[in-house]
């Protein structure tokens, strides 16, 4: 019988990372540069698993729930342009 290799679970905000580069980066702009990488991970992370965040952008736009800023950043990625929301600068900083 051949063995079935399990799915690559990501456990940590560090997975998330290198899998979800461009949605962190994303974030980061949205939050106009609060979010760096890791806490950007944490809120994907959070939100992709139903969690609260307690990050200071979320606790106090949010109420602790992750999901509309990640939806937010998502929606909202083409208009990620001005002063601390380059996307460009955000995915050059989770790819460094």
């Amino acid at each position: 019988m051949a063995s079935m290799s399990k799915p690559r679970h990501l456990e940590s905000a560090q997975d998330y990372l290198p899998r979800y580069t461009r949605i962190c980066a994303h974030i980061i702009a949205e939050s106009l540069g609060y979010a760096p990488p890791l806490v950007a991970a944490t809120i994907l992370k959070d939100a992709r698993e139903g969690n609260e965040n307690w990050c200071e952008w979320i606790y106090s736009c949010y109420n602790r729930d992750p999901c509309p800023a990640v939806e937010g950043a998502i929606r909202s990625r083409h208009r990620h342009v001005g002063y601390m929301a380059w996307y460009d600068r955000g995915l050059a900083i989770v790819r460094r």
